[in-house]
């Protein structure tokens, strides 16, 4: 592997990830460590950054204490944001054509900076669509100076839907955050006897949601991969047989993307209704309602500081992204995954047309759920 002095830019795009600092910093002390004389050059705002103004968008000459004590801090120290035009006009636009146009634009800005930055490569941590995004721009930077620019992807989305790895970074932390929420929602259930739906992060994949469901005790769950998870019937004989069985505390775990897979916006409230109007739960609880509280979770889950499991993942795939970005042989653009316990590269563009990686009939984790939490015909 060549180690020749080389300047890497690196940006956190997309959703926020507790333990993304903790991955820029190992990245940096690894390229340093290959060579104290490479350069970094930290990019803000995430994709809005790489195509903004250079003077206000971009920090250069990095040193090492530039980055002292942020491994402990939530989010990332850099800044994020998202460019939904730097994605294909979407079906319902009005106008593709303005739509492709501003797509351009700020695809030319992104490519100009990159080669008035003189870069060896990049660094990306994000999720599904910063990937799909950065791609597009490396894509078009090749095209423009008939060269290649080294690429290098590190998952970092709460919603651990990357395609290609079996852990990204921010996961552990946003799944310990939603369970800490489910826990105190129990408590107060098991005082009051009631029900609350608990709605957690998920827009297209149910990971966190069922990840929660299981490790936090939830009745039950629902998540937008699998319709018969939000089938409102079933839930309610789901919720039924809790009553029957003299459950205190009753917590329905929702993934937000469920209102638009079901097509109903205001799905939780509707749930909440059937269920404090029951008749049937109410002739199991001696004529009484059962009381129901809708929760949302939220933008919590993403905060607060990383777990140290987090920033382990985190600092791996940090240290090698920085391998992989400085090594001269890499033609083709890579993911850095985890696999297996393994430290892997995948082919990037093999990730971007996989993902996301979505909740599967198949998967272990479904068949876990099956078996732990409530069903309608439960007589134990």
């Amino acid at each position: 592997m060549n180690r020749t002095i080389q300047r890497i830019g690196i940006l956190t795009s997309g959703g926020d990830a507790p333990g993304m600092n903790a991955a820029i910093r190992a990245a940096f002390r690894r390229l340093k460590a290959c060579s104290k004389d490479n350069e970094v050059v930290l990019f803000r705002e995430g994709l809005n950054g790489l195509a903004g103004r250079l003077e206000v968008n971009h920090l250069s000459e990095i040193n090492r204490s530039d980055l002292r004590g942020i491994i402990h801090r939530g989010g990332t120290f850099i800044g994020t944001g998202r460019i939904p035009e730097l994605k294909p006009a979407p079906a319902d636009c009005p106008d593709p054509d303005a739509w492709e146009k501003r797509r351009q634009e700020i695809t030319d800005v992104a490519v100009v900076n990159l080669r008035q930055l003189r870069l060896s490569g990049v660094i990306v941590l994000g999720g599904d669509g910063s990937f799909k995004g950065m791609d597009h721009i490396r894509r078009a930077y090749e095209v423009r100076y008939n060269e290649p620019l080294r690429l290098v992807g590190i998952p970092a989305t709460i919603d651990n839907d990357i395609w290609g790895t079996d852990a990204s970074i921010g996961f552990d932390t946003a799944l310990n955050s939603t369970v800490d929420a489910l826990r105190k929602l129990r408590d107060t259930c098991e005082s009051h006897r009631r029900c609350a739906i608990l709605e957690v992060m998920g827009n297209s994949s149910g990971w966190l949601a069922l990840a929660a469901g299981i490790a936090g005790g939830a009745t039950t769950l629902m998540i937008p991969e699998r319709p018969e998870t939000y089938d409102i019937e079933l839930v309610l004989a789901r919720v039924r047989a809790a009553v029957r069985l003299n459950y205190r505390s009753i917590v329905i775990v929702m993934a937000e993307g469920v209102r638009k897979s079901s097509g109903y916006k205001d799905l939780p409230d509707r749930l909440r209704e059937l269920i404090e109007n029951d008749d049937k739960i109410r002739q199991y609880q001696g004529g009484r309602s059962l009381e129901t509280r809708v929760n949302i979770i939220g933008y919590i889950a993403r905060g607060g500081q990383p777990t140290a499991a987090d920033n382990l993942l985190a600092s791996e795939l940090g240290f090698e992204a920085a391998n992989a970005v400085t090594d001269e042989s890499l033609t083709n653009p890579v993911m850095i995954a985890i696999q297996r316990g393994q430290l892997t590269r995948v082919a990037f563009d093999e990730v971007v047309r996989n993902s996301p990686r979505l909740v599967e009939e198949t998967s272990p984790m479904v068949t876990v759920a099956r078996s732990l939490l409530i069903s309608a015909d439960q007589d134990f």
